[in-house]
């Protein structure tokens, strides 16, 4: 079921993706088309209005057709500059019929169906004539009072050929589709791309929480049966006094302390996943608080024939969140208490490394595999089950300490202890940045 939704959502992801590309390139292909499109004509059209200009002033020049072949920036005998651009002029009588066709020469067979449209004067338009040549156009109405009598009161056709124009843009457009289905197909290999690398950590995330959610389950059900079977046990004896159930008592007690301290670590595993914990960072001397740490564990210690030292602090400060630290100790301390044999000692230092602090806790335990230390920070991972049990480890500890460390911009590490044992190294910064919803106090 989970592969299903998995992949629903990728295919989601995708299709979200890939329409956003093709918008994207659609929007890019027909900007560019519009933008070179009209720089093309504007020149055209330039044209136009300058001829405009010319017949409308009386400029003897505009008189006859410009000859073609005439090259850019050449100019008239008379000073004057002769248009870049082939022109050729339609001069309408009163009767809308072609006047000029004399000056037209050969042309005038190919241009002589073109109609006056005296509704279009002021107007840039694009014909097609004889299904072939494209012309652009400008009709002029020529005042009666213009010095040039051949075309004063008549109106005026200006066309400029533009099938180089119309060439150039067909062939831009091939090449505009071309590139379009080019990135169009690289859209889709993006969007494959980015839909999987964005469901990477979201599966990650997804798997490691039905892990957690089915550890978790477990680790409750465990002292929850016992505890139940211990009381349907004594329900089944009601004539009995409390010392002959001491044992089935004080088992049901324990796996109710384990139950409570496993709630308060899934509890502050929750708090850590939410990003809803407010931290109080303070300017801290190392040595007098470590030493108020340790101080209760030194006792346990002696208790189960083990040794705790604390050895000598240099004076230095950092900044901390104590309450976080000293529950990170607690994590190690007891972590270490649990698995060091009998007449085995425990011995925690700190030292400043640069613009950093380092705090160590090394024991003389079982030590911990190479392999074992990639994942001894992971969520209910135990290094040896059935030991965990009997110490009442649930494998959460170490990812709370791993969470606190986080949290102050540090890291923790595992490594030998020779010639046995393991050593948990946690490096802080001495001044760490402060977190989101924390706060930062300095104390002297």
């Amino acid at each position: 079921m989970s592969n299903k939704v998995n992949r629903a959502q990728q295919w989601r992801l995708f299709v979200n993706n890939f329409i956003g590309f093709t918008i994207i390139f659609v929007l890019l292909g027909v900007i560019v088309f519009v933008l070179f499109r009209n720089a093309m004509l504007t020149s055209t059209d330039q044209a136009l209005r300058v001829e405009r200009s010319s017949r409308l002033n009386g400029d003897m020049m505009a008189k006859k057709p410009i000859v073609q072949g005439k090259q850019p920036g050449k100019q008239a005998q008379t000073g004057k500059a002769i248009h870049p651009f082939m022109t050729t002029t339609l001069i309408f009588n009163d009767k809308g019929k072609i006047a000029n066709h004399v000056q037209l020469g050969s042309r005038y067979d190919t241009l002589k169906n073109i109609t006056l449209d005296k509704s279009q004067v002021g107007q840039l338009h694009t014909i097609q004539v004889g299904g072939r040549y494209n012309f652009r156009t400008l009709l002029v109405k020529v005042p009666k009072s213009n010095s040039d009598k051949l075309v004063a009161g008549k109106y005026l056709l200006i066309m400029e050929n533009i099938d180089p124009q119309k060439a150039a843009m067909s062939n831009f457009t091939r090449v505009l589709l071309i590139t379009m289905g080019i990135f169009w197909l690289l859209s889709i290999l993006m969007s494959i791309w980015m839909s999987r690398l964005t469901m990477r950590p979201i599966l990650k995330s997804w798997g490691r929480q039905t892990e957690f959610v089915g550890n978790a389950a477990h680790e409750l059900r465990t002292p929850l049966t016992i505890i139940q079977n211990k009381l349907e046990l004594l329900l089944t004896k009601p004539n009995d006094k409390i010392i002959d159930q001491a044992e089935n008592i004080a088992i049901a007690n324990s796996e109710s302390q384990r139950l409570q301290k496993l709630t308060q670590d899934l509890l502050a595993l929750a708090r850590s996943d939410s990003n809803t914990l407010q931290t109080n960072f303070e300017n801290t001397h190392v040595a007098s608080f470590l030493q108020r740490t340790v101080e209760p564990y030194t006792e346990i210690a002696a208790s189960q024939g083990k040794q705790l030292v604390l050895a000598p602090v240099a004076d230095f400060r950092a900044t901390l969140d104590q309450n976080l630290i000293h529950q990170l100790m607690n994590i190690l301390i007891d972590n270490a208490l649990k698995y060091s044999p009998k007449g085995s000692t425990i011995t925690l230092s700190a030292k400043v490394v640069g613009r950093k602090w380092q705090l160590i806790v090394a024991d003389q335990g079982i030590g911990v595999g190479e392999d074992e230390r990639k994942r001894i920070f992971d969520r209910f991972y135990r290094v040896d089950s059935s030991r965990s049990r009997q110490t009442g480890g649930n494998g959460l500890g170490l990812s709370i300490a791993h969470w606190i460390v986080n949290l102050h911009h540090g890291n923790i590490a595992v490594k030998a202890n020779y010639p046995q044992g393991s050593q948990f190294v946690t490096t802080l910064p001495l001044n760490p940045p402060v977190g989101l919803g924390g706060h930062h106090e300095k104390k002297a």
